[in-house]
């Protein structure tokens, strides 16, 4: 499931506010952005906090 249609389709997310938080692979030391409205990227760092894989690096709002 595509996150970003996700929070598009969303009433949480109809602020127009977006977040970029940046994830590193714990096992290849590579760095993705990915693109969240604040509800939904609240959820995703819960998410990579409970997996051991990957490590939140930063996020800040656009």
């Amino acid at each position: 499931m595509n996150r970003i249609q996700m929070c598009e389709h969303s009433p949480e997310c109809s602020n127009g506010v977006s977040c970029q938080l940046v994830l590193e692979n714990g096992e290849t030391g590579l760095e993705t952005a990915e693109y969240y409205c604040k509800a939904h990227l609240v959820l995703r760092i819960w998410e990579v906090e409970n997996d051991s894989s990957m490590r939140a690096v930063s996020a800040e709002q656009l």
